[in-house]
């Protein structure tokens, strides 16, 4: 029996068909809030009306940069102590290989996807066509974390949850060249011919990266390369990958029974290499009751975001329709010609000023100012305190409320760091399962030497069945190693954050302890505390104003002397201590719609006399 000869291909493309029809409805409207995300001015396929306040770039900004802003970095530690040496090692080769990789912009992209939809992100071994996709900056073989877009992914559409589904795959996009040299695929290769880029998914549905190519470069221009679509589909209870034409799902549709059709066989079918948890990794934000599909935060605060710039667009337009014209009695010409032709600060002679007045046509309506602000703290509350997270002002009366206003909003936020460190964890296990099992990879790593910290040495993981005396070796299988994959450093920290981290250290630790430090013959080193306050502060010259000289002498506790001239025997210092709140936002919106309320009216009046 053949590698997957049970599995029925023709079934198969039927269903993906099916839950490619299914996944509509989530790419439109992904694809409309996109536009509303870009706006107007970023293409032509933006949004057709002006966004003046676009909330939902702040929110994806602020949310996503406290998500994650940085190159993680990992973690390694283990129980077994025989492994503890390779895990080590492979600690500092890890996070120098996340580096190279530059996984920062992967999983950013994914997060950003979540805040949308959904994020996905695959990690494999790269084909040929995969490595010259990204124009061989990784080779054939070698492990890669790739993000998969919502136009092109497909699921079991009758799972629950993606733990149940029965497949789960995605299109790739690669250049038919590639494809045809490689050997990795059967004779079906050479039936491959180019695959248009098309604008529009065979479902009917517009594809989001019509908005950055515009219509201009459609589907029928002629690409640099030819290109050719597949499908990759992992099936996770028969631990296979099988890649297929595009035009074999393409032609499941319409097929009700897929009996009906034949749709040949697979290009390859290869089974899964790799980790138990199989290639696709997914965020999601807000999990639906019963549905593995879930639900994104921006899909929520997107009524608001349309309902805001609405009001905000009418109000704009009154403003631009109110005008103030100089109104000039009969018998007053003379008066209104002077007046009108006078500039600023001059002096002119006036026989009836009672006769000449200024008029106001047409005014910002209150109610709907007050609606358009009461709206925006609605987005606000809904965002998890949007203004706070984003330190875009003060929130309340005094500093001590706005902390815990801060506070509150991390709370918020705080499950949405947990899924994104999750994720984060899953992929780097993913990579680390690779990089262990790769039977020609030596990770070299240089390391300090424990009690000599001015030293080092080059130490080499090789890989299983070439160690020996003084040589480590990756004989351990991964998952018998029990190896733990903590991230951090997913969040971006200022240096006014580092220092601060560094004054609770030596306030709350090394003062409290330093009677027994000095014991231990460790002492607290002033100058290269000063030094990285200085660094942190961009004072580098901070270090400087202090000179090293010999202690002063204790002087005997029953040889006091005279007191020093000039200084009192006792003084006394009383500290009084005033919070003044700063300027809400709410605050200041009243305080507006007050100042563009006329003397004498609670509403808007055209033609007012003042």
């Amino acid at each position: 029996m053949k590698l997957g000869d049970d599995v029925g291909i023709d079934r198969l493309c039927a269903a993906l068909a099916r839950s490619r029809l299914v996944l509509r409805k989530p790419r439109e409207e992904r694809v409309w809030m996109t536009r509303q995300y870009v706006g107007n001015h970023w293409s032509e396929e933006g949004t057709r009306n002006e966004v003046p306040l676009n909330l939902l770039a702040a929110y994806c900004g602020i949310v996503g940069r406290k998500l994650i802003a940085n190159n993680p970095r990992v973690m390694l530690s283990t129980a077994r102590r025989d492994s503890k040496p390779v895990v080590r090692a492979m600690e500092s080769w890890c996070n120098k290989e996340i580096t190279r990789m530059n996984l920062q912009n992967t999983l950013q992209r994914v997060v950003l996807d979540g805040l949308f939809s959904i994020g996905i992100c695959k990690v494999g071994i790269a084909t040929p066509a995969d490595a010259s996709l990204v124009g061989w900056g990784i080779g054939a073989g070698e492990p890669f974390a790739q993000r998969v877009d919502l136009d092109d992914f497909v699921f079991d559409i009758h799972a629950r949850d993606f733990d149940e589904a029965g497949f789960i795959g995605h299109r790739v996009r690669v250049p038919l060249r590639s494809v045809i040299d490689s050997n990795i695929y059967g004779k079906g290769k050479q039936d491959l011919t180019v695959s248009e880029d098309k604008l529009y998914n065979m479902e009917g549905d517009e594809r989001i990266s019509v908005l950055g190519r515009t219509t201009m470069a459609g589907g029928d221009t002629e690409e640099f390369e030819d290109m050719v679509d597949l499908w990759e589909v992992y099936l996770p209870r028969h631990r296979l990958v099988i890649t297929l034409a595009d035009n074999q799902v393409i032609g499941a549709l319409g097929n009700e029974v897929s009996r009906d059709r034949k749709f040949g066989k697979a290009l390859r079918i290869q089974r899964w290499l790799g980790p138990s948890r199989g290639p696709y990794h997914l965020l999601g934000f807000m999990p639906v009751p019963g549905n593995s599909m879930p639900k994104a935060p921006c899909q929520d605060l997107l009524p608001l975001h349309e309902a805001i710039n609405r009001q905000l667009r009418k109000l704009i337009r009154q403003a631009d329709r109110s005008k103030q014209v100089t109104a000039v009695q009969g018998g007053a010409t003379e008066d209104g010609k002077r007046v009108i032709d006078a500039s600023d600060g001059d002096g002119i002679r006036v026989d009836n000023p009672e006769k000449v007045r200024d008029l106001l046509f047409g005014q910002i309506n209150q109610n709907l100012f007050q609606l358009w602000g009461a709206l925006r703290e609605a987005f606000s509350w809904m965002a998890g305190n949007l203004e706070i997270m984003g330190g875009l002002g003060p929130q309340s009366k005094t500093a001590t409320q706005d902390e815990m206003l801060n506070a509150n909003s991390s709370a918020t936020i705080s499950d949405m760091q947990d899924k994104v460190v999750r994720l984060t964890s899953n992929v780097l296990e993913s990579l680390c399962w690779y990089w262990h099992h790769d039977p020609q990879r030596i990770m070299r790593v240089t390391q300090s030497v424990e009690g000599f910290p001015e030293f080092s040495r080059q130490q080499a993981v090789h890989p299983a069945g070439r160690g020996g005396p003084g040589r480590l070796a990756r004989d351990v299988a991964f998952e018998d190693m029990d190896v733990q994959i903590d991230p951090y450093s997913l969040q971006h920290q200022t240096p006014q954050g580092r220092l601060t981290q560094i004054n609770q250290i030596v306030q709350s630790i090394i003062v409290p302890m330093m009677p027994l430090l000095q014991q231990a013959g460790v002492q607290f080193d002033v100058q290269a505390y000063l030094k990285k306050v200085g660094m942190y502060l961009n004072m580098p010259d901070l270090a400087d104003i202090l000179t090293i000289g010999e202690p002063p002498q204790m002087q005997s506790q029953g040889s006091a002397g005279p007191p020093s001239p000039g200084m009192p025997a006792e003084t006394t210092r009383n500290y009084v201590r005033r919070s003044n709140g700063g300027a809400t936002t709410r605050g200041a919106d009243l305080q507006r719609g007050n100042a563009m309320q006329p003397p004498g009216q609670n509403g808007a009046t055209n033609g007012a006399m003042r």
